[in-house]
């Protein structure tokens, strides 16, 4: 009973998030994995996005405050942010990282630390909801466990 009521309430949050435009529909793709006896890897997915992009963030704001800013090198950062949210489906994450890009191509130091700065909010909102996600997740993996014994 319980297992079925928890899988029931993230469903409806999966689909909240995608209604906000937070998740697009590759993480449904990802999601499969779940399906198919990979709850955990599902959420090591989630776990490693969100401390591979924390990382590229803080080196990106290391970088932007040398004096010899290398916007190339920023650029090369930014993709990489926006392959990652790609993959995972981040939406809103990988839509900030445009922002980011076209920044670097303008060589806008301004523009770069405005754009930082969403990416940034955004990605703290983001890792937020896969957070709640992933916790509901290793739930129901317990609860299954519980069931199998």
């Amino acid at each position: 009973m319980a297992l079925s009521i928890v899988r029931g309430l993230l469903q409806q949050y999966v689909q909240s998030l995608f209604n906000e435009g937070i998740i697009n529909d590759q993480f449904s793709h990802i999601q499969h994995l779940k399906m198919v006896g990979r709850a955990d890897h599902f959420v090591q997915l989630i776990n490693t996005y969100c401390l591979n992009v924390e990382t590229i963030l803080s080196k990106l704001e290391s970088y932007i405050d040398l004096p010899n800013v290398d916007f190339s090198n920023l650029a090369a950062l930014a993709t990489e942010i926006e392959e990652r949210s790609s993959c995972i489906g981040a939406e809103h994450v990988r839509l900030t990282c445009l922002d980011l890009m076209r920044a670097c191509d303008q060589m806008q130091k301004q523009n770069f630390c405005q754009a930082l700065s969403w990416t940034k909010n955004e990605f703290a909102h983001t890792r937020n909801k896969l957070q709640v996600l992933v916790q509901m997740e290793r739930k129901i993996m317990r609860l299954e466990a519980k069931q199998q014994k």
